[in-house]
Order: C-alpha cells, then sequence, then structure tokens
C-alpha cells in the first residue's frame, strides 16, 4: 500500500508512521509534505501520486489549510484527515475523507479509522452487477367470468387487428389479450425473443420459418402459427435483419 502524509508537525508524522507500521508492516509512505506548496508541486510533477492508495493529511499547514490544495486536485484515493480542530469534520467529507482522527488519537483509534478505508476499499472492488429487467412472464386472460393464464413463453405471435390485441401460442390457439396497446407490451417483452415487425405484428424468434424478400425496402416473414407471411414495415427492415443476427 503506498501512502502520501501531509503532516507539518515532525512528531505527529512520526507517530504517524509508526501506526502504520504496526497495522501495515508492508505500507510505503512516498512521501511527508508540510505545506500547501509541497502538496500541489507533489501532485503536479511527481509520478507516484497517480499511485497513491491512502493520504494521511492535517489540515493546517505551514502556509495555509490543506483545502487550499485538495480543491484543485483530482484526488486519487481516500483520504483520513488527521488534526487537533474539530472544526473542520464537516467540511473534509467534500474531499474524499474516510474517517477524521481528533489530534491525540491512540492507536485503537488509529486502527478503527483503517478497518473504515478497508472496508471502503473492498466496497469499491466489488463488480458491479447489471440489473437485469423485469420482463413480462404472463398474461392474465378472461373469459366469461373466468380467468386464465397465458404464459409469455408460450407465445409466438401477438397481433393487433380489429381493435383488439390477438395472442397465438405454440398451440395455434388464439387469446385476446385484456391490454389495449402493442406499444404497451412491447416494451414489456424481452427483446431478444420478441421483434415489432410492423404497427400490428410483434414475432417471437421461434415463430419464424423463413425470410423472404417482399420488395425493395421490406420483407415477408413465414410463420408457423400464420397461413400468411407477416410483412415487415420498410423503417423497421434493416432492424429485423441485425435482430435477427445477434
Amino acid at each position: 500500500m503506498k501512502v502520501l502524509i501531509i503532516e507539518d508537525e515532525q512528531l505527529a508524522a512520526e507517530k504517524l508512521m509508526g501506526y502504520l507500521k504496526r497495522h501495515q508492516p508492508d505500507a510505503e509512505v512516498v512521501a511527508q509534505l508540510s505545506s500547501v506548496a509541497q502538496v500541489l508541486e507533489f501532485f503536479s510533477a511527481d509520478p507516484k501520486a497517480s499511485q497513491l492508495d491512502l493520504i494521511f493529511s492535517d489540515v493546517e499547514l505551514t502556509d495555509g489549510q490543506v483545502f487550499t490544495a485538495l480543491e484543485q486536485l483530482d484526488l486519487p484515493c481516500p483520504v483520513l484527515f488527521t488534526t487537533a480542530y474539530d472544526q473542520y469534520w464537516m467540511q473534509v467529507f467534500q474531499y474524499q475523507a474516510v474517517d477524521y482522527l481528533l489530534k491525540p488519537f491512540s492507536y485503537p483509534r488509529f486502527a478503527e479509522a483503517m478497518l473504515n478505508f478497508a472496508q471502503l476499499k473492498h466496497k469499491l472492488q466489488q463488480p458491479v452487477l447489471a440489473a437485469v429487467p423485469a420482463y413480462k412472464k404472463r398474461f392474465l386472460l378472461r373469459k366469461g367470468q373466468s380467468l386464465s393464464i397465458l404464459p409469455v413463453a408460450d407465445i409466438l405471435l401477438i397481433r393487433a387487428a380489429n381493435g383488439v390485441l390477438l395472442a397465438t401460442d405454440k398451440h395455434n390457439s388464439v387469446h385476446i389479450l385484456t391490454e389495449a396497446n402493442l406499444g404497451d407490451i412491447e416494451s414489456q417483452l424481452d427483446p431478444s425473443e420478441f421483434f415489432r415487425l410492423n404497427r400490428s405484428d410483434i414475432l417471437h424468434i421461434s415463430s419464424i420459418l423463413q425470410v423472404e424478400p417482399y420488395n425493395k425496402e421490406s420483407v415477408a416473414v413465414v410463420l408457423s402459427c400464420d397461413k400468411e407471411p407477416a410483412i415487415s414495415s420498410k423503417t423497421r427492415t434493416a432492424l429485423f435483419r441485425k435482430w435477427l443476427n445477434q
């Protein structure tokens, strides 16, 4: 672990380094700085600045507050502040603070702060899992006074016809859906399985038997669940070909 210490009191710096070596013997202190000017120079010229894992920083330095430097920097790592003044504890969290140690602090308090840093580091290293979209799994069908379920996995074709939406399943049975808008249904279906071919038809990939040229800008899709081929909209043909080839 590479560490930078920003501290203008030599005794405080030595005590801090002693705690650090006790807690993490392999830690490397790459530099000890005591002024705002030195901090700015270090981050502008030293290649080690980009390799830091943690910064220990006092607030009051020989030529002003460390904030004067930090607000000009794109900090590469968290900062653990060490200061004799308690009035800065809210301000420091603008500068990637992981903890706020009030001098004089004990080794157990130092170890607690290092634990906070380790937990933060672990959390940042965890892979971010992409949220899995929650696609529709079933449609509720109304038949007279009864209700039944049509699994989305059974659907081959959804078609808008005469003001209603019809779903054809893998047994070639046709069901009237209670939904009224084809666009709303399209947004709820898995786009890797379903494609809206035109204004009226949403196809499941397994319903497609063959794709044939229809005219210069459209194709005819031969379906397993319908006698007549479905014709692609001119604006959807290129997207359909891309979808087939994914």
